[in-house]
């Protein structure tokens, strides 16, 4: 009984996983990992997947066979597929940065536009300005500038629930941890 209800609960984790990772990819992930040297390399995502998967495929056979030795080639193999994930979850989640603005490409920490335009704007800036007719026609043409260049912002409409799927991947994948060293010391 046990194996299987880990076999369910790696199952809805590897389907979560394959969400994130189809996702991953289709946004250009791969692409953009590659372009940036100081991210994250895109075999550690693809490891985490991969060692994910052939756990899978160990604790499948176990589940079919019940040869301890194969449960705990899983929980071994494990392991290292939860360290990748940890890894990619740190890695790829955005931060806020100092001066208000978010990582590039943006994410639920991004800071708003109007917080960056403000960021450029001191007192003495506008203060400055404000004494002279000139500066001031030029001051407002530089930030309508910079608005109108600036992207226009999308609603929210996913907000932070978005942060539920890998949240939930995570919560399985500890479960399912959990659940197939319990099956694998009692296979012993």
């Amino acid at each position: 009984m046990l194996p299987t209800v880990t076999l369910i609960s790696w199952l809805l984790t590897a389907s979560i996983g394959a969400y994130m990772l189809s996702r991953w990819i289709g946004d250009g992930g791969v692409r953009a990992q590659r372009a940036n040297r100081e991210a994250l390399s895109p075999f550690v995502v693809l490891g985490h997947a991969s060692l994910a998967l052939t756990g899978l495929a160990l604790w499948t056979a176990y589940t079919i066979t019940r040869w301890g030795p194969l449960a705990w080639s899983a929980v071994l193999v494990l392991m290292p597929a939860i360290g990748l994930g940890l890894s990619t979850v740190t890695l790829l989640t955005p931060y806020p940065t100092p001066g208000g603005a978010g990582r590039p490409g943006g994410g639920p920490l991004a800071a708003p536009a109007e917080d960056v335009l403000a960021s450029r704007l001191t007192d003495s800036t506008l203060t400055h300005a404000l004494t002279d007719a000139a500066l001031a026609s030029r001051l407002v043409e530089e930030v309508l500038a910079s608005a109108a260049a600036e992207p226009a912002r999308r609603p929210r409409s996913k907000g932070h629930a978005a942060a539920l799927i890998p949240a939930s991947h995570g919560l399985l994948a500890l479960t399912t941890f959990l659940l197939a060293v319990l099956s694998a010391v009692t296979a012993l």
